[in-house]
């Protein structure tokens, strides 16, 4: 790296350095800068000053620092570093510096050391603006008028560049003589192999080699058209040498011009130009023949006739005279540039007629040459193509039109002609759906999709070109090799014939829309619905299907034979008419709910059967969604639950009945208990307390209280059942009620530990004893579920604002998911091993959510098997403190 450091020079060599610098450039006109041997700056010119933009005059400064460092490029660093190695000069070395985000120049750099008689040295730096890539107007219009000269050069005209031959530039009459290959950037062997040995590229070695151009005239070349064919033509042509701005050979410009007509028309016309004399005048139509000049010297009589020339007017050009004033300079132009190549020609222009009316004519012309090879002048004819022009002017632009509206068109679109189905024409849809390119187009249908073989449609196309009658095809199977494999696919689409002018048909329109995926989708709709009906019928209960607003669709044989109702009878009806009066209005009002929300619904209720007797089901029904969330349809299945209802009863009745006899005797149990209690305690006879009366009738009293409180649950159970279970309300202080509780529990349960933490204070306005019940129900099951833990956590926390929730958890067995919400349901007990280990009729859990519930509150589990619950519930609290 080069360093710069301005503070290792002396002052007084510094200032010497300056001025010597600045003597220097005061005489350099160009953008010239001056560094020291740090590479620090000495002093700049002003061109260097105004073509760098320089914002800052202080000297001194490190050249990669001078300037928002525009000079910090590596190539710049690496001209220092050379010229400090070699202390040899370096000359044009190109360096591109930033003005700013946009913008970026480029410069030539020459660098030289200088050395002083001080011992030192300066570097000097000469700058020069490298022009951009851009064209000037001069060079585009001169690039524009030469590719105007080629476009529209009669000749064949390309250039060759370096010893190989390369093809540089081609206008379109040379691709049209080569079949239009792809020949830029290739050699003349590569892009013309079969001019190998025909001599040509010996000739372009020749005249790259020796700077001499050469002359062909009806040179013979064998050319491949673009079936590959080979075929003869006859040109014209130069080879001329090109040089480079220090004169030396580059390349090869070729002109040629196909003669190959001009050669074959004069050939012909030189075997039979005796015979062509005596019957050139009877032909029918117009027959004209010029001299070398091109100076008209026969028009046979139809001309004089269709014009109305005299032979003198007609004479010489004045035939030219009777072209249409819009027409005449590109017609005359075309005669005379043939006349001059010598090459035949054709033209269109509209010719004056007898009448003064101007009808359309095609002009042809051919050289004529002696037999000895001289030129001889034109022959040619005029024919009289008016009407055909305006049909062909019409059709040309109906046909523009409609290809245009096809090629567009985002259906599928074809067009076959003939019987034998060419494809005339195939849109980018059409092409897609049959996995083809436009390779397709021009071939017959049959060559193009040969899987169509086997199938009908090449048969259906061919009745449809017969007959006349369009074919509409629904949903028809199509199989189609797509990317190497075969693929079915299901196509909605029209033959329909086409007809010309006379109303013959000519050809087919085929438009297709692809439906595989809805087709596919209604048959699997299909297999589904069969699937379900199916499987409906065979389940036991009662199935029905509705759609999103709820409207009856679908009912399985099981509502068939139990309302004695045909399906569409059942339909118009409605299930809903069969149930009960009682449960009628209530689930009407869950079912608009549902339908509102796409909530489930669960619910037991009465239903009519056909004898007019009701029955009691379990009614559950679910929503079908799609992926958007919204309701697709519903599915409903009533199950047959009055054995099970039946059976329910008559257990309530039994546990009713149970209840009130064991609580009168258990009553006075516990009374005649409490009564021995006090008077054990009141008498001190030493006999009598050697006795273990005491604790014997506590356990006794003990029992009877869980007895006592069984009872008292299945007394709830049935006020619950009756709707008769009372609250009576007070306001009492909650964490208290639950100290009290686990304090009581602690009495007679002294194996676990029941530790209580109580976030926040509160007061709650609901039935004391009933809130008690539920946290002894809580307690009691997570002591009774916990056999291997004797740790439970009793937890007052606030919920929100104006809430409180009471959190039991232990470290018991813990809960399946799947027995969330069933352990709340009556005389539901969780599945274990042992019932004797954990016994009881499943009615706590029960009657804690039925307490909650009539509290507005809630109460909810959180466990999973294996690792302990966590039940909690909260209440609304009239006031909350810390």
């Amino acid at each position: 790296m080069i360093e710069s450091d301005t503070s290792k020079l002396p002052k007084e060599e510094l200032d010497s350095l300056k001025n010597y610098a600045h003597g220097l450039i005061k005489t350099v006109r160009e953008p010239l800068l001056v560094l020291d041997r740090n590479q620090n700056i000495v002093a700049y010119n002003a061109n260097f000053e105004k073509k760098f933009k320089i914002n800052e005059s202080e000297g001194g400064v490190s050249v990669f620092n001078f300037n928002q460092k525009q000079l910090h490029t590596d190539e710049f660093r690496e001209i220092l570093e050379e010229l400090q190695n070699s202390e040899e000069p370096i000359s044009d070395r190109t360096v591109e510096v930033k003005f700013s985000e946009n913008e970026k120049k480029k410069f030539s750099v020459n660098a030289s050391l200088l050395s002083l008689p001080t011992k030192t040295s300066l570097t000097l730096l000469s700058f020069k603006r490298l022009k951009s890539g851009r064209l000037s107007r001069q060079e585009k219009v001169f690039n524009k008028v030469v590719d105007n000269i080629l476009s529209n050069a009669p000749a064949a005209i390309c250039i060759l560049r370096g010893p190989e031959h390369t093809f540089e530039v081609a206008n379109e009459n040379y691709l049209k003589l080569i079949a239009h290959r792809n020949i830029i950037g290739k050699t003349v062997k590569e892009a013309l192999p079969e001019v190998g040995n025909q001599g040509f590229i010996d000739l372009l070695d020749t005249v790259y080699s020796t700077g001499e151009p050469y002359i062909g005239n009806e040179i013979a070349i064998n050319l491949q058209d673009e079936n590959g064919a080979f075929r003869n033509s006859y040109l014209n042509f130069v080879y001329e040498p090109t040089r480079n701005k220090k004169s030396k050979i580059d390349g090869v410009f070729v002109h040629a011009i196909d003669v190959t007509e001009q050669v074959l028309a004069r050939k012909k016309v030189e075997e039979s130009e005796d015979r062509l004399k005596e019957v050139i005048d009877a032909v029918p139509g117009i027959i004209w023949i010029t001299n070398e000049k091109g100076e008209s010297i026969f028009f046979n009589k139809n001309w004089y006739s269709y014009t109305g020339q005299n032979v003198e007017e007609a004479k010489v050009f004045g035939w030219l005279e009777t072209i249409h004033p819009e027409d005449y300079e590109r017609a005359k132009a075309i005669f005379l540039e043939a006349q001059k190549e010598r090459k035949p020609y054709s033209s269109t222009f509209r010719l004056q007629s007898a009448n003064g009316d101007y009808r359309w004519v095609i002009d042809k012309g051919s050289p004529k040459f002696h037999s000895n090879g001289e030129y001889e002048g034109m022959i040619g004819t005029v024919i009289d193509v008016h009407d055909e022009k305006l049909k062909e002017n019409l059709v040309r632009e109906k046909e523009h039109r409609m290809q245009g509206i096809v090629k567009e068109a985002t259906v599928a679109t074809a067009i076959y002609t003939g019987l034998d189905m060419n494809i005339e024409l195939a849109n980018n849809a059409m092409l897609k759906l049959w996995g083809k390119d436009d390779s397709v187009l021009r071939k017959r249908l049959d060559q193009a999709l040969p899987e169509l073989d086997g199938q009908p449609f090449l048969e259906l196309l061919r009745n449809v070109y017969r007959t006349g009658e369009t074919y509409w095809g629904k949903e028809d199977k199509v199989d189609l090799l797509i990317n190497g494999e075969m693929q079915t696919g299901f196509y909605n689409f029209t033959y329909k014939p086409l007809r010309d002018k006379n109303g013959e048909i000519y050809g087919i329109l085929n438009m297709a829309i692809d439906v595989t995926e809805s087709v596919k989708s209604k048959m699997l709709l299909k297999e589904s619905e069969f699937h379900f009906r199916q499987m409906a019928d065979l389940m036991p209960g009662m199935v029905s299907k509705t759609d999103a607003r709820g409207s009856d669709i679908y009912f399985n044989k099981n509502w068939l034979d139990f309302t004695g109702k045909a399906s569409e009878s059942l339909k118009e009806i409605g299930w809903v008419e069969f149930i009960h009066p009682d449960e009628k209005q209530t689930y009407l009002d869950a079912w608009e709910n549902c339908l509102g929300t796409g909530c489930d619904l669960e619910m037991q209720l009465r239903l009519k059967n056909k004898e007019g007797k009701y029955i009691w089901h379990l009614s559950r029904c679910e929503a079908v969604k799609e992926d958007d969330g919204s309701v697709k349809m519903w599915i409903a299945a009533n199950t047959e639950i009055d054995k099970i209802k039946e059976e329910e009863k008559r257990k309530e009745e039994f546990l009713k009945m149970v209840s009130h006899e064991l609580k009168t005797p258990v009553t006075s149990i516990k009374g005649y208990v409490q009564l021995l209690l006090s008077l054990i305690k009141k008498q001190q006879e030493a006999e009598v307390s050697k006795l273990p009366l005491q604790p014997s009738l506590e356990r006794i009293n003990h029992q009877v209280s869980r007895l006592t409180r069984l009872i008292s649950e299945i007394l709830d159970l049935s006020r619950i059942r009756e709707n008769q279970l009372e609250l009576k309300k007070e306001e009492f202080n909650l964490n208290e009620l639950v100290a009290e509780t686990i304090q009581d529990i602690n009495y007679t349960n002294t194996q676990h530990k029941i530790d209580l933490e109580s976030e926040v204070q509160s007061l709650v306005r609901a039935d004391r004893d009933r809130i008690g019940q539920v946290i002894i129900n809580l307690i009691m099951n997570a002591i009774k579920y916990s056999p291997g833990s004797l740790n439970i956590n009793v937890k007052v926390v606030q919920e929100a604002r104006d809430k409180v929730k009471v959190i039991i958890k232990d470290f018991g067995i813990g809960i399946s998911t799947e027995n969330h919400k069933k352990i709340f349901k009556r005389f539901y007990r969780v599945g274990v091993k042992s019932e004797e280990t954990y016994s009881g009729f499943g009615i706590g859990l029960y009657l804690a959510n039925e307490i909650m519930e009539r509290h507005n509150g809630e109460i909810k589990v959180k466990s999973r098997l294996g690792e302990g619950s966590e039940f909690s519930f909260i209440l609304d609290a009239t006031q909350i403190t810390s």
